[in-house]
């Protein structure tokens, strides 16, 4: 399968600030693509011979003259000009022409295409592939800003949604810096164990406590040198927040159980979902993220980076593959249309896995392509909050007591509970966390994990 990147180029834009509307080809035959195809005269028109230039790759389905597509700056127009296997929105054949304010995909034979209000961002290139890690050009403007940041300071703070990547951005920070022949040292702030989190950070010297029979350094010492990746850095309590911050500015760190600090040269990666909003509620502190907050990077979620999910099943088909020792079997387009319309509540993390299932899945069918069906109808999905609230179970009376009467707050964590039906670890696998913060959560919300299983076994939970 050829997974070489397609370049086309996007005409200059009127301005700066002018947006251009357009199309991008991710998806054709049964390759990944990533072709910007703008809208110069606000339509184009999809056929078998390509598009406004743009080649397919052996598209038998799609009919000479196929579908439009208009946008005229408000709404998005997609007319089917009598193709022979008709043409999709969303994944809904359209039976003559549809408008609508926003589209995600169209399908047109066996080629998927995005609707976009604004292409500029694909005028870079296309997707390209390093380390096994995908890169589109939405992502590869984040990883600029990364790459700039590594040489002008040494502290960047990364947020983001659950699964979209966040440590994947803190190595490229790290390789990017003067220190990349140093120790890359993760740690996920969420899973240490309370009570142990300076010991574990600092290290200690013998005697500290009770049983340290030995010196041991802590992981800021092991990052000397390099850089230390503190993900989920808002789950630290006060006191080491402190100490944190006094490391970073004397450069030096104080053991448990020292009296006089030793020198250190780290670089500092930090990483969390949303940390001005925990220093507004007063649960990180402000001068500390005045320290590590700054340059920061967000990542888009899956679903705002469409353009890379045809690579990742490609990458995933693979490995699958080569750890059944079979060849890796195709993708169909239905698969690539229904990954693109679901919303990826796990991101990145969360697509894997399912993706990596889809494959097992058809292949232990004996079949050659995956398709759509071959997807777990719940994978992606999240609950929409009108759905949330049809399949929350009745409230119990000891819930009710518990909190007054009122219902769980409406966060990731609580929509993971509610698919998993109150089961903690496989709550915190979906999201990509420890099952120490799910429990966390639902102890600070006062929220009894029976709520969420509708009268299930919760044995399994741990």
């Amino acid at each position: 399968m050829d997974h070489s990147t397609v370049r086309v180029s996007v005409p200059a834009e009127p301005s700066v600030d002018a947006a251009v509307p357009g199309i991008v080809l991710i998806f054709s035959g049964d390759q990944p693509r990533c072709a910007p195809i703008p809208l110069d005269r606000g339509s184009v028109v999809l056929g078998r011979g390509g598009v406004a230039g743009v080649p397919l790759m052996d598209d038998s389905l799609m009919s000479r003259r196929h579908a439009r597509i208009a946008y005229d700056g408000g709404a998005w127009t997609v007319e089917d000009l009598g193709s022979t296997n008709g043409t999709s929105v969303n994944g809904e054949l359209i039976r003559s022409e549809v408008r609508r304010e926003a589209i995600q995909v169209v399908g047109a034979g066996t080629s998927v295409f995005l609707a976009l209000p604004d292409i500029r961002s694909f005028s870079r290139g296309g997707v390209r592939v390093e380390k096994e890690t995908v890169i589109g050009p939405r992502l590869q403007q984040t990883y600029d800003t990364i790459v700039r940041a590594a040489a002008a300071g040494d502290s960047l703070l990364v947020t983001g949604e659950s699964g979209t990547g966040k440590e994947l951005a803190a190595r490229a920070y790290h390789e990017a810096g003067p220190q990349a022949r140093g120790p890359f040292v993760a740690v996920n702030c969420a899973a240490i164990p309370e009570g142990l989190a300076e010991r574990l950070l600092f290290g200690a010297r013998r005697g500290a406590y009770s049983g340290a029979t030995h010196d041991t350094e802590g992981y800021v010492q092991a990052a000397h040198g390099g850089t230390l990746f503190l993900d989920e850095v808002a789950e630290l309590d006060a006191a080491v927040q402190a100490k944190l911050l006094r490391t970073i500015d004397t450069r030096q760190v104080l053991e448990l159980g020292a009296v006089a600090p030793r020198p250190v040269q780290i670089r500092i990666c930090a990483a969390t979902h949303d940390l001005r909003a925990r220093v507004a509620q007063g649960r990180f502190r402000d001068d500390l993220y005045y320290r590590i907050g700054r340059p920061e990077v967000r990542l888009l979620p899956l679903r705002e980076r469409l353009e890379e999910i045809p690579w990742v099943l490609a990458q995933c088909a693979r490995a699958v593959g080569a750890a059944t020792r079979c060849a890796p079997p195709a993708i169909h387009h239905s698969m690539i249309i229904a990954c693109a319309l679901r919303r990826w509540p796990g991101n990145l993390r969360e697509f894997v896995g399912e993706a990596r299932r889809a494959v097992t899945r058809a292949l232990d069918e004996g079949r050659r392509t995956v398709e759509a069906k071959d997807l777990d109808p719940l994978a992606g999905v999240g609950l929409a909050p009108d759905a949330r609230e049809a399949q929350r179970p009745p409230s119990s009376p000891h819930l009710r007591a518990a909190r007054g009467g009122s219902a769980p707050p409406e966060d990731p964590i609580a929509e993971a509970l509610r698919l998993e039906r109150g089961n903690v670890s496989r709550a915190a696998t979906r999201l990509g966390v420890h099952r120490n913060r799910v429990r966390r959560w639902l102890e600070k919300n006062n929220v009894n994990r029976a709520h969420f299983a509708g009268g299930g076994d919760l044995s399994d939970s741990e």
